[in-house]
């Protein structure tokens, strides 16, 4: 708050009064100045601060990621299904498979478990309005991440409501493998055993969307890491077929 104080005496000459409508205009535009300096300085320190807690976030984030793609493991369970079920022609058939990977309630195994990335920081910073602070290139390469994040929770649903069907089908039609490990033997219909390589098609299938969607987010996660402001640039350019060959992602010549 600003308070002006009257003169302790009243002006007796034009010029007396022009010094003193002066001196209180001075005096607001070096309070007006200062109180925009202190909040420059404000806001900058929120900016900062929100650049190294997305940093974090991203640092993090890479390590789930890295964890969350060794679901691919997970895939040839899904290709046996696919090619287990036989022509229709028997009554009841057997078909003898691995223990599903897919635990009631999960996505994955307790092995194999995906674990979705953090997006608390670029959420938080949204509804609090700090994201204005950013530069517009950071700003973009935060909402893209963010945009495919909620593409990826959508895949992780579909694979959770596949892998939900399928564990619902072993229940009622496998028989449980013992302590051993040994294979499970299915006992089903010609029609429950395509039913069954039908969904196991959807769950590879939206399991590779999953993948896609991870190897995407961790491009941007680097670049966030790194204080890169060109990701856009770099996806618009990359190959993206590096993102479905996990040999390629290895082989840096390839890129």
């Amino acid at each position: 708050m600003l308070d002006v104080h009257p003169v302790h005496h009243a002006a007796t000459t034009w010029r007396d009064f022009l010094i003193h409508i002066a001196t209180i205009v001075l005096g607001l535009l070096i309070a007006i100045g200062l109180e925009q300096t202190v909040e420059l300085l404000h806001h900058r320190h929120q900016r900062q601060q929100l650049q190294e807690d997305l940093r974090n976030e991203a640092a993090q984030n890479l390590q789930v990621i890295d964890r969350d793609l060794k679901m691919q493991n997970l895939e040839p369970w899904f290709q046996q299904a696919i090619t287990a079920a036989p022509a229709a022609g028997y009554y009841k058939i057997r078909i003898t498979l691995p223990s599903a990977p897919c635990l009631p309630g999960s996505v994955g195994t307790a092995e194999y478990r995906y674990f979705a990335p953090s997006q608390a920081v670029w959420t938080t910073a949204k509804e609090s309005g700090i994201v204005a602070f950013l530069p517009p290139a950071e700003s973009r390469m935060y909402a893209r991440l963010a945009h495919n994040y909620d593409l990826l929770e959508s895949v992780r649903d579909q694979v959770f409501n596949d892998c939900q069907a399928i564990t619902a089908m072993r229940l009622r039609f496998a028989q449980r493998a013992d302590a051993s490990g040994a294979p499970e033997v299915w006992t089903m219909t010609p029609e429950q055993a395509e039913r069954l390589a039908s969904t196991a098609a959807d769950t590879k299938i939206a399991i590779q969307g999953l993948l896609f969607r991870l190897r995407w987010s961790r491009v941007y996660e680097q670049g966030i890491l790194h204080g890169e402001s060109a990701a856009d640039i770099k996806m618009m350019t990359i190959d993206q077929e590096i993102f479905e060959d996990p040999l390629l992602q290895s082989d840096p010549q390839k890129r």
